[in-house]
């Protein structure tokens, strides 16, 4: 179980965006992500500047606003 870290609107708005562009596969390159996100290990980044919800960040999707 994760800790559920606090998140602003546009946090949650990031992690339900990339969740609905995996979903639909697709790039994610132009979504906005914040340092603290990254450095929280909810989102990670690929190669090519994709990024992508890590499993913590699945989990803390799931948790709920």
């Amino acid at each position: 179980m994760v800790k559920k870290i606090q998140l602003n609107d546009e946090q949650w708005r990031t992690l339900q965006a990339l969740h609905e562009a995996h979903t639909r596969r697709s790039p994610t390159e132009a979504i906005s992500v914040s340092e603290r996100l990254l450095s929280n290990g909810l989102v990670g980044c690929d190669r090519q500047g994709g990024k992508f919800l890590t499993e913590q960040g699945r989990e803390r999707l799931n948790q709920g606003r």
